[in-house]
């Protein structure tokens, strides 16, 4: 399993290498004609670093041209930003040409002038480059990590979402390798996925999904391994991720195998070897070969098997002979360094000594600047004295900004509450206040009353429903979300919810299916719960016409569960889906028999569900019905 990791880093340099090939030709082009009318300064220099980077990929040996130009370049200008971009690149370089022992001695001179100027994000991408290149190159997967983190770090105090969620994948993919922490594991993936999902970004969500998938095959739920690996190559499909798609096969065959299911062990590895092949990513080929001997040998070929065997045993050769020349030369740029090191350090001691001797000729001169240094002491203390002076109002300055920040947070929290209860409570408020007012003057009779009752029924329900919305949504914007989650039976929730708008439904002439198994149980907040099925199962009824059907159903996973709620109503166009689950506002969508509503109870719902670890996502079509889909933790073992 230590060798997954290195798999996948090849696959990420397939893959970035397909989707720069898609947008370079004009780009590189544009910049090509740029170059030739450029001076030779600073803006050459950082041109010729970007081609560089557009030519890493698909062009290596002109990347590595350019590359030298500006570092040579930038070297005559005594221009250090220029210089380490330049070795930055070369790195880059030497590292996907696997001379890992010549990329970390571009990396460290690189890091060294990031340091120096200092420039973070310089430090981040260096960080990321030697993570990967201990990792692929050297597996010194201590090493790997600790520069991984570090780049996570810098990333995180900039909020740079989509390196944040990259170094995600990054992380929880050398846990998941080396089977170490897998629930901290587990958290960076899934917070890629959200990164990914908020970043609309088909690529970094394929990457977090294969390490969930990862980390499920090393706690030996396989069948949900498979599942985030089949959502990690639908997306790879998609975006045409033929790395990604041979990577995942890899593992696939893998689990295949140890469920003893040979005939599809036998399918995926093949898919695996062809595809590794074309993209000569040779150690997902070394895999592939691997598994492909294992899966004959059960098989009972042993012919195929010993064939598939010798591949591996002669590319598994190969790359340890390689990965051996290269910890020699790292080995020998170690003892360069550390000779280097020790000429620094009698520099050092030679300077020491000059500093010393300096030091007794200033001792020497001070009696005659004493009164100057007096001078300068008071003005010292004077700039001292005034600065802290300075600090505190800036201190105070800060307090009242963060405290205005916080009383206009407030204030819009009021005017949405004050906008909600003047749009949605108002009308029915007035509209049951007339009906009530009617019966107290005795101006209805008991007819009448049976004919009013249905619609002072809906009133009710419709304000007592939007009042627990609105006091859930006001109390997590004021407060945020407060939770319990526990184990609890889904089956009765569901049924109270439904009995709750049986008259509304007769009323439509709807039919409520409810397909929820008794024994069926689930990990979250119960009350929670039941607010996201009260406001999907009304909506349901007021978005579906008179005589319509609403379908409550279970599919399982081992460790999810996804309860359908499907109508045959009006359906939701393109241009609603898109901000369904967006902040509450001026909505003013209304149901078959003109029920009004907010989008409040939807925003609700998404918050809730995300809040207990879940997923809501919704499908629809106009004029043929909706269905959303609310996926939920099965109930854990051990918890009551």
């Amino acid at each position: 399993m230590l060798l997954l990791l290195t798999k996948l880093l090849l696959t990420l340099s397939a893959c970035f290498s397909a989707i720069n090939l898609i947008a370079q030709p004009i780009a590189i082009d544009s910049l090509e004609n740029r170059l030739q009318n450029l001076p030779l300064d600073s803006s050459r220099v950082f041109l010729l670093c970007d081609l560089s980077g557009k030519y890493l990929t698909n062009q290596p040996p002109l990347s590595r041209q350019y590359a030298e130009e500006a570092l040579s370049l930038s070297q005559n200008l005594n221009f250090k930003a220029g210089e380490m971009l330049a070795l930055n690149r070369l790195g880059e370089y030497e590292f996907r040409q696997s001379n890992y022992a010549r990329a970390v001695e571009f990396l460290t001179r690189s890091l060294t002038l990031a340091e120096e100027l200092p420039d973070s994000s310089a430090m981040a991408s260096v960080y990321r480059v030697l993570g990967n290149t201990n990792t692929f190159g050297f597996k010194q997967y201590d090493k790997a990590l600790k520069y991984q983190l570090l780049a996570l770090s810098i990333y995180e105090k900039k909020k740079d979402m989509r390196n944040i969620a990259s170094l995600c994948g990054n992380v929880s993919w050398i846990y998941a390798i080396t089977n170490q922490n897998l629930e901290e594991a587990d958290r960076l993936a899934r917070r890629g996925v959200r990164i990914a999902d908020s970043l609309e970004n088909d690529q970094l969500r394929s990457y977090n999904y294969n390490s969930l998938g990862l980390i499920f095959m090393q706690e030996g739920l396989y069948d949900s391994a498979l599942f985030y690996l089949d959502e990690s190559n639908d997306i790879a499909r998609k975006i045409t991720d033929r790395g990604v798609i041979s990577y995942n096969n890899s593992i696939k065959g893998n689990i295949y195998l140890r469920q003893h299911d040979f005939k599809k062990a036998l399918e995926v590895f093949s898919m695996a070897e062809k595809e590794s092949h074309e993209l000569n990513s040779r150690e997902v080929l070394k895999d592939s070969y691997s598994g492909l001997s294992k899966t004959h040998e059960a098989l009972g070929n042993f012919p195929r098997a010993y064939q598939y065997l010798t591949k591996f045993t002669k590319l598994k050769d190969s790359l340890l002979n390689w990965e051996t020349t290269q910890k020699t030369l790292m080995l020998e740029h170690e003892l360069n360094e550390q000779k280097r090191a020790v000429k620094i350090s009698e520099l050092e001691q030679a300077a020491l000594r000059a500093s010393r001797e300096k030091e007794i000729y200033t001792a020497m001169l001070s009696v005659l600047i004493s009164s100057l240094l007096i001078i300068i002491i008071l003005i010292v203390r004077n700039n001292r004295q005034r600065r802290k002076a300075n600090e505190i109002l800036t201190e105070k300055n800060a307090e009242i900004a963060d405290h205005n920040v916080k009383l206009k947070e407030a204030n819009e929290i009021k005017d949405k509450l004050f906008f909600i209860i003047g749009h949605d409570l108002r009308g029915p408020l007035s509209s049951l206040k007339s009906l009530l007012g009617l019966v107290g003057r005795n101006e209805v009779s008991n007819e009448e009353f049976k004919l009013l009752a249905p619609q002072l029924n809906q009133n009710v329900v419709g304000i007592s429903e939007t009042l627990e919305n609105l006091l859930q949504w006001s109390g997590s914007q004021m407060h945020g979300w407060q939770h319990e989650p526990v184990n609890f039976h889904l089956y009765p929730v569901i049924e109270k919810v439904i009995n709750l708008f049986a008259e509304f439904a007769l009323r439509k002439k709807i039919t409520v299916i409810s397909e929820v198994d008794r024994d069926l149980r689930v990990h979250a907040d119960q009350n929670q719960i039941e607010l996201v099925f009260r406001n999907l199962i009304h909506n349901a009824i007021k978005f579906t016409s008179d005589g319509g059907e609403i379908k409550i159903s279970v599919i399982h996973h081992s460790d999810l569960v996804r309860i359908d709620i499907t109508d045959t109503g009006i359906g939701i166009g393109e241009a609603q889906l898109a901000g369904l689950f967006d902040e509450p506002g001026i909505k003013n969508t209304r149901g078959t028999k003109g029920e009004r509503g907010t989008g409040l109870g939807l925003t609700l719902c998404k918050e809730m569900i995300f809040t207990n670890g879940g997923q809501i996502s919704v499908t629809s079509q106009e004029g043929k019905g909706t269905t959303f889909h609310v996926a939920l933790k099965a109930a854990v073992r051990n918890v009551d």
